[in-house]
């Protein structure tokens, strides 16, 4: 956040996400109906999640974000947390008015405690890691995260935070808590439930906590805080030296892509209160062909000590290895950890022998991570997930935004992500435009458009067209000028896993300035296109999708080799397809929103369409 000083002068500014208010909210206590519990053990870490609760630990309807990559979150122990803050899972404020109270929970599954014998049930702890803030907004003192247990009488006992308890404000780490389920019959029956409550401001993305890694198991005490679990922290960074994305024309410019390449890396955490030796690899893949293209680290020894963090670097990829006559190029980049993990430990009834496990709890689970890389028609430096937003409420204020290609290009579209900042921007106007330098302020455009400002959903981007291509080479500018009423914010969204904040400039006094207070990339991503006629309309009698935008289906003419249907990252997404001979129909069944690649080879040739879909 910027200082005081700084906002007073009302330049740029990082924000919380906000949207509007939902008519309905889910009732979680109304879906227990009929649920078999559970039994010990306990454990999530979040790292299979992708932006839904597990529902076999977790009841519906809890209201937590899951954010990747690692989200929210600095350095937690496994990749993906849960963060808490004053929106629900679909990005709905809990109040329209700037009041505290309770916001976001999270509500575990019935656990029938009656399984537990009697001889162990002064051994039942529940243990957790969580973090103050991390990259989102410092809660008030008057803020909390409570932990409640529930009672055999319907009723929620607080057992945390209680007098005394000293809760750690550096927003960096991950603090550790162990609570023991009180040996009582108010506890152990067979519907047991723990819940964790936000308490803050009820309007926005703020006041932030975040959790990981909650474990509870009988055989515990209040010291068991070593797990025999190594995990990585977050995803892959990109090879793409500071892009997430770019041209395939500008990755192959002088036929040497190698200055555009760079190592990736991570983090392993050590979870366990002794030294573990462990080897990590890396490969690429290209996801189109399923095809390895290269191995840039293979078993890397690495000597983790007790509760160790370290990071783990892969070699310069081989520029070889990538298909210089493709057209496009979609990489996985993955990274495997060889720990000596296993399933969780039920009991050892002999030393070194006769080890039980239970079956259904792999700590192997977060020992892979994945990023994704796009190489086709635009360039991104952002991740693809806001945390935050970043703009201005001053009515003519302007924002622009630095990239660089090597090659020629025409830009015919830009997609930017508009998120709700403490209003739904929906239908507000804006003015995009392109510019070749920032000397002058009233240099006049390369390339403009006026447009309403479109929000699809969370993390959702919108294409934006111009009318006319434009024409760009070297260093040019995209930025939008705001036009909603002075003092209304009108913001793009910010990701804070990635920083490119120096290539961000503002003005609201008719002289451009760089951005040097807020650190993250901005969610726009200008599209190219080779020359002014593509060849489009022959193209489209050769092959042919439509509708666009669609719903869960899309209707495919003409005939090809090969087909591929990839999000935007350039992961495959599932689909179920009739075919009609010349006419073809792809079905959804709603398990995507946004946009999305349909690619189809044919003698050799590619051709790509970009698809929104929509709710």
């Amino acid at each position: 956040m910027l200082s005081a000083a700084l906002i007073s002068k009302a330049q740029i500014r990082q924000l919380p996400i906000q949207y509007p208010v939902s008519a309905t909210k889910a009732n979680p206590s109304a879906r227990l109906q009929g649920t078999t519990p559970i039994t010990l053990p306990f454990w999530d870490d979040f790292s299979t999640s992708t932006g839904l609760l597990d529902t076999t630990w977790w009841i519906p309807g809890s209201q937590v974000q899951i954010l990747p990559r690692p989200g929210n979150g600095i350095s937690p122990p496994s990749v993906n947390v849960v963060t808490f803050d004053g929106v629900d899972a679909m990005g709905n404020p809990y109040s329209i008015s700037d009041t505290d109270g309770p916001v976001d929970s999270l509500i575990s599954q019935p656990i029938d405690l009656t399984q537990v014998p009697t001889s162990l049930k002064g051994t039942v702890y529940l243990s957790f890691f969580f973090q103050v803030k991390g990259l989102g907004n410092q809660p008030e003192p008057e803020d909390s995260l409570i932990l409640y247990f529930k009672k055999a009488d319907s009723t929620w006992q607080k057992v945390w935070p209680l007098a005394g308890d000293n809760i750690p404000q550096d927003p960096t780490i991950f603090t550790e808590k162990i609570i023991q389920v009180p040996n009582s019959a108010d506890f152990f029956y067979d519907s047991f439930q723990f819940k964790f409550q936000a308490i803050g401001r009820q309007n926005g993305w703020f006041d932030n906590w975040n959790i990981d890694y909650i474990y509870m198991d009988k055989r515990r005490d209040a010291n068991d805080n070593s797990y025999l679990d190594r995990a990585y922290t977050e995803n892959p960074s990109s090879i793409l030296n500071g892009y997430t994305a770019m041209p395939f024309n500008d990755f192959f410019a002088n036929s040497d892509p190698m200055e555009f390449l760079s190592t990736s890396s991570t983090q392993i955490r050590n979870l366990e209160n002794d030294i573990q030796p462990v080897e990590y690899s890396a490969i690429i893949t290209d996801t189109l062909n399923n095809i390895i293209l290269d191995t840039i680290a293979n078993f890397v020894p690495i000597t983790l000590f007790p509760r160790d963090i370290r990071e783990a670097t892969s070699n310069l990829p081989d520029a070889s290895v990538f298909d210089i006559n493709a057209d496009s190029l979609f990489l996985e980049i993955k990274y495997s950890l060889n720990s000596g993990d296993k399933n969780l430990i039920d009991s050892i009834y002999n030393v070194g022998a006769d080890t039980a496990f239970y079956s259904h709890i792999d700590l192997r689970v977060n020992d892979t991570v994945r990023s994704y890389i796009t190489i086709h028609d635009y360039l991104a430096y952002d991740d693809g997930s806001a945390e935050f937003g970043a703009g201005i409420n001053q009515i003519d204020g302007r924002i622009a935004y630095q990239f660089v290609t090597k090659s020629s290009h025409f830009i015919n579209s830009v997609d930017i992500y508009f998120p709700n900042i403490s209003r739904n921007q929906a239908g507000s106007p804006m003015e995009l435009y392109i510019l070749k330098e920032l000397e002058d302020y009233n240099q006049p455009y390369l390339g403009f458009t006026k447009s309403a400002i479109m929000h699809n959903g969370i993390n959702e981007f919108v294409t934006y067209n111009f009318n006319k291509s434009v024409h760009v080479q070297d260093t040019f500018y995209i930025g939008f000028r705001n036009l909603a009423t002075d003092g209304e914010w009108t913001a793009i969204g910010l990701d804070k896993n990635t920083d490119s904040g120096d290539k961000i400039y503002y003005s609201v006094d008719g002289f451009w300035h760089q951005n040097t207070d807020i650190k993250g990339s901005l969610m726009i991503r200008p599209h190219f296109i080779d020359e002014l006629v593509t060849g489009i309309d022959l193209e489209k009698k050769i092959f042919n999708v439509y509708p666009n935008p669609a719903t869960n289906w899309l209707t495919l003419e003409g005939s090809y080799d090969k087909l591929y249907v990839l999000d935007i990252t350039g992961r495959a997404i599932n689909y179920d397809i009739h075919d009609e001979g010349y006419q073809k129909r792809l079905f959804f069944n709603n398990r995507y929103q946004g946009l999305i690649f349909i690619i189809v080879e044919k003698d050799g040739q590619r051709i790509v369409r970009k698809i929104l879909l929509t709710p």
